[in-house]
Formats: structure tokens, sequence, C-alpha cells
């Protein structure tokens, strides 16, 4: 098999502040680098949390940039600089709409390099409709003519071929190569946010970035309407949130407010390493009622640690229903409400099965190995497209 010589990965973090598109990047940059034929290395932006995360990569070659200006672009020449310098025989693109991609594409004019682009669901009509004129603004300066000039697209769920539709060019390659997580360790140790009247709750669990898109709001909603409606959901139930604040202010103060109501509820922010284990290992549910998604890290890692999941259709994981791993919920908070009371009433073996045939998916569509492959394949045929 012929391979470019080095793979260099473009992204806008490696560390927690980008979240799942940090997490799936870091997870493809290893299976790569535990094969003989990719060489990887990595540039990116720094960010605060750059020197706590950068071991997380287990040496694969790092370096981060300055950046001036807004976060939300990122604007760092250093980039620039050191793709011209290096000249890479393949670039991969991890994300949309900030600087890495007006960098690429502009070491792509001058070089002739190929590259291939991963949106991570960035391209979703929802977040489309999001900051519309800036969007706009970036699309017609340069995004669009980087998107059509790349030599192929790796998209996560058949669904998002139809997001990037109207930015391919004739006869583009797309690649539906969807995301892995690493296999779960238990940690029966409890969370730093467990409280002794905790114990023998039913544990719903939301991990992840606490945004409007995540349905965060009406979770909380729908939480308040079964626990007034329904007296014993609301003793044996437990509510966790476990993320960052992201443009929901007073977020924090609203689970506060259910938990002085109900006594069920808690804010544990952020949770990494062996505090996301340790969540993840009480969890009895895992909830993601979110409105837009690529394809959702969390849920993946549920599957892994043995969560029943409930999440909404535009997870764009629908095996997760097909297989009778996932409960269906809605984004809003009648349709949450109802998912809520249909876990909490399943029985002890209705809730193994759902953990079993979550497993099963997980390791035959989303393992290391078939991402690696598929990873290779996309960038052979990248490295000889017209």
């Amino acid at each position: 098999m012929t391979m470019p010589r080095t793979i260099l990965f473009c992204l806008p973090s490696i560390s927690r502040v980008g979240g799942g598109v940090s997490e799936a990047a870091r997870l493809q940059a290893l299976a790569l680098a535990a094969r003989p034929e990719a060489v990887v290395s990595v540039l990116t932006f720094h960010d605060e949390h750059f020197d706590r995360d950068l071991a997380a990569w287990r040496g694969i070659p790092v370096r981060a940039f300055r950046t001036f200006g807004p976060r939300s672009f990122s604007f760092a020449p250093g980039m620039l600089l050191a793709l011209l310098r290096e000249r890479p025989v393949l670039v991969h693109v991890h994300g949309v709409w900030q600087f890495q991609c007006l960098a690429v594409y502009l070491w792509s004019l001058v070089t002739g390099g190929r590259y291939v682009v991963t949106p991570h669901g960035m391209l979703e009509k929802w977040i489309r409709a999001r900051s519309p004129r800036l969007k706009w603004l970036v699309s017609n300066l340069y995004q669009n003519r980087f998107l059509r000039r790349a030599s192929a697209f790796q998209v996560l769920t058949m669904r998002e071929i139809e997001d990037v539709k109207d930015f391919r060019r004739t006869g583009q390659s797309v690649d539906v190569v969807p995301n892995y997580v690493a296999v779960f360790s238990r940690d029966d140790h409890r969370p730093s946010w467990w409280r002794d009247e905790d114990e023998g709750r039913d544990v719903f669990l939301f991990l992840g970035r606490i945004h409007e898109k995540k349905g965060c709001l009406e979770l909380c909603r729908a939480w308040e309407d079964v626990c007034a409606s329904n007296p014993d959901f609301r003793d044996r139930s437990l509510l966790v949130f476990c993320g960052w604040i992201d443009g929901l202010p007073g977020f924090e103060d609203q689970v506060k407010a259910l938990n002085a109501r109900f006594g069920n509820a808690v804010f544990a922010g952020p949770q990494y390493g062996a505090g996301k284990q340790r969540s993840l290992s009480c969890a009895s549910f895992f909830i993601l009622p979110s409105k837009s998604e690529g394809l959702p890290m969390s849920v993946l890692e549920a599957w892994s640690a043995l969560v029943p999941v409930l999440m909404t259709d535009e997870c764009n994981l629908p095996e997760g229903f097909t297989r009778d791993a996932a409960i269906r919920t809605g984004p809003d908070r009648v349709a949450i409400a109802a998912s809520l009371l249909q876990a909490a009433g399943l029985s002890g073996e209705r809730r193994t099965t759902l953990q079993r045939n979550g497993l099963l998916l997980l390791q035959e569509k989303y393992s290391e190995e078939s991402v690696r492959d598929a990873l290779l394949r996309m960038y052979d045929n990248a490295s000889v497209s017209p």
C-alpha cells in the first residue's frame, strides 16, 4: 500500500478547549501513529490548557501557535509559515470556520499540496444558521474555495453527506469514517460530586459542553415537569451535568434551583481523566437531547462504559435505535420528560439489553482498527486524486 510519508493534522485545539473535535482527532492520530506507514504530526493554536493536555497525545509531535484577535477565528500567521516551510505531503484539516482552513488553503495554492477536510458536523444547517452574517462573510472570503479545493471530505455519518453537498465540486470524494473511542476502564470510586444521599438513585448523566444546541435548558425544564408531577421519580432519580458552560449564563444557578426544590440535581462542572471515568461508572443512564451534532463522542463513550443511552435523532446515530442500543428522546421538554419516565421504568433485564447492544454496536462499527484502516484508504485515494 502506498502511503504519504507524513500526515499533518491541522486543528484549532488539541486540548479540552476543543471538546469532541480534539478528542476525535487525538484518537485518530494515535491510531495512525501505531502503523509504520504513517508519520503523524500536528499544527494547532495555543490555548490555556495546551500544556496540561499535551501529554495525552503520547509523544506525537505537536506545535502550537500564538493567535491574535477573537478566538472564534484564531488568526495565527505562524501556522501558515510552518506549512510553507514543511511542505507536507498531505494535510488533514479538522474543523471549519477558523484560521487553520485559510492557512491550509493558501499553502495549497502556493505549493499545490493536497488536503482532506473533516467538518465534524460544523456544516450542519443548524450551525450555519448561527451568526449567519459572519459565516456568510467567511464562506465568501475563502471557506467555499477552501472546501472545493480539498481532495476529499471525511464525514462522520451518512447524514453529514447532505451537509457538505452544497460545498462540494463535481467528483469530489466523500468518505464516511466515524469516530471511535478508547476502551473504557471502569472506576468504582465515587466522583467528587457524589453525595451520600445519592446512593441507590438512578443517575441521569449529561456529559459534555453546556450549550444551547445540546438541549440542556430543555432537559432542566423536563426534569422540573417530571419531578413536580411524579414524587416516586423525584425521590429515586438524580440529574447530573458534567461539562463546561458555553454561552448559557446562569445555567449553574438553574441547576441549583432545581436541587433546592427537588433535592436531586447537581452541576458538577467539567470532568476529565479519573473524574470522567468515575462519573460514567456510576451513571444509570446517559442523556443527550441535542438539536445538532456531527457524531457525538459522548454517546460512544457511554456505550463503551455500558451506560444505557437516551438521545435524539439529531445525534446522527440511527443504528442506535435500529439495533436497540438507545432510547429515542426529542429536543423539546415534553419529549424529554416522556423519555425520562420511560427509562426510569425499565426493568433490570431491559437495561442490560441496552447495555449489551450498545457495546456490540460500538465494537462492530466504531473500533480503532476499522477507523484507522478507513482513514488510510482515504489518504491513499486523496494522494492520487485529480
